[in-house]
């Protein structure tokens, strides 16, 4: 009977997450990654739960742990709330903040010399192009290799200030003999569409200012292993938010992707109503089929499974996501269960989640399910952690405050919780 704590179904993994067991508050470690592939064939994952549950806190609680574990991190916000968290590691973070009429300082062009035009990125930048400008359309084998000439065409014959408002004067200007001195079939490029479809973003066109030429920023984020994309501003404009994922996306495949032996992370939050846009979902889509090539997972949180459309786009998230978390939900968990195929027990655990945010010892409880196995575990951290995962609320400000004043998180989080003993 001495020994029943060490044998319970809380078993560590070698490596991983820490938690806390329900029955004991033991630390337990739970390998969410999977290197070795033993439990789940994708790592991406998902965090459900209402407002007011802390599917922040768990998301910072998560994202911390994989930081210091030597995963590089990439958040898409549309809320604010990774900037403390950011602060926290002042020599490894960069923020790059969306403001209205402004652009991301992102060139996907931008070539620093000429062995940066690989086939891989050659095919990157065609997938970029027809994004823009047929992404209502399938794109066939011959439309991809027709542009890929093109592209070719114009850094050989270009000299340097390469953006798209250059790729698309260079077009402009040998529309009559492009296509026949590339030997591409009509059929296979359209030229004039392109040049009309294309117009909204260059020159005088309505989202030029996304695109206007100057010096490439994604160097800033080369050697940074915390980046976090802010996106607050745009969050309701659909054209906009579409163009800017389109955006960062290359910036990830021209840096942070460069080492597919790194391990990375890419998280969206506070996506709920972007997502019901159709434009916006498939660039999402898009990163989990590019994540496939990388060492890495993407994660998305949302305050119900039912903020996913119930499209095929969104089946194919959700069958590539298989770390699935949720607090605690007092309306229910049916729809989880049926658009995640959870089973009688799954749903039973589900239903056994409880919080304790009054006592002494304040902790949350969640259901976490890696591929077929599922638990129930608390989240139960010290003052300071508890501190430095706050998002929001007057103690949130008082600490953003603290920090304004003397520029160091770290000490600005130990100066309020000396303060709130």
């Amino acid at each position: 009977m001495c020994l029943f704590i060490n044998n319970s179904n809380y078993k560590s993994d070698e490596t991983g997450i820490i938690f806390n067991d329900r029955e004991h508050n033991i630390p337990v470690l739970k390998d969410v990654w999977d290197d070795e592939k033993k439990r789940i064939k994708a790592r991406n994952f998902a965090i459900f739960a209402p407002t007011g549950e802390g599917k922040f806190f768990l998301a910072n609680n998560i994202l911390r742990q994989y930081f210091e574990s030597g995963v590089r991190l990439v958040i898409i916000d549309l809320g604010g709330s990774y900037t403390k968290f950011a602060k926290l590691y002042p020599e490894h973070y960069a923020i790059l903040r969306y403001e209205s009429g402004k652009n991301l300082g992102i060139n996907p062009f931008y070539i620093s010399n000429e062995n940066d035009l690989t086939a891989e990125r050659l095919e990157d930048l065609s997938v970029f192009l027809f994004e823009l400008f047929a992404s209502d359309l399938k794109i066939t084998k011959a439309q991809s290799v027709s542009i890929k000439k093109i592209l070719r065409d114009y850094y050989i014959n270009v000299n340097g200030n390469y953006s798209l408002q250059s790729f698309y004067s260079y077009i402009e200007r040998y529309r009559v003999d492009l296509l026949d001195d590339l030997k591409i079939h009509p059929d296979y490029f359209d030229i004039g569409n392109f040049l009309h479809i294309m117009s909204e973003y260059v020159g005088d066109g309505i989202y030029s200012f996304l695109f206007e030429a100057g010096e490439d920023q994604t160097y800033k984020i080369e050697d940074k292993r915390l980046i976090v994309f802010e996106l607050d501003e745009v969050k309701d404009n659909k054209e906009i938010l579409s163009v800017m994922l389109k955006l960062i996306k290359t910036a990830i495949q021209r840096t942070i992707w460069k080492n597919k032996a790194e391990k990375g992370i890419i998280l969206f939050d506070e996506f709920a109503k972007q997502l019901k846009f159709e434009n916006v979902l498939e660039s999402v889509e898009f990163y989990y089929q590019a994540i496939r090539k990388q060492n890495g997972a993407i994660g998305i949180i949302l305050q119900s499974i039912n903020q996913l459309p119930g499209n095929s786009t969104s089946a194919s998230i959700l069958e590539n996501t298989q770390v699935i978390y949720s607090l605690q939900n007092e309306k229910g968990y049916d729809e989880l269960r049926k658009r995640l195929n959870l089973s009688n027990h799954d749903l039973n655990q589900l239903k056994s989640i409880r919080n304790n945010f009054t006592g002494t010892r304040k902790y949350a409880e969640m259901f976490i399910k890696i591929g077929k196995e599922s638990n129930v575990f608390r989240l139960e951290v010290p003052k300071e952690v508890y501190a430095a995962y706050l998002t929001d609320g007057a103690e949130n400000d008082a600490i953003m405050k603290m920090y304004e004043e003397h520029g160091d998180m770290e000490k600005a989080i130990l100066q309020f919780t000396k303060q709130t003993k």
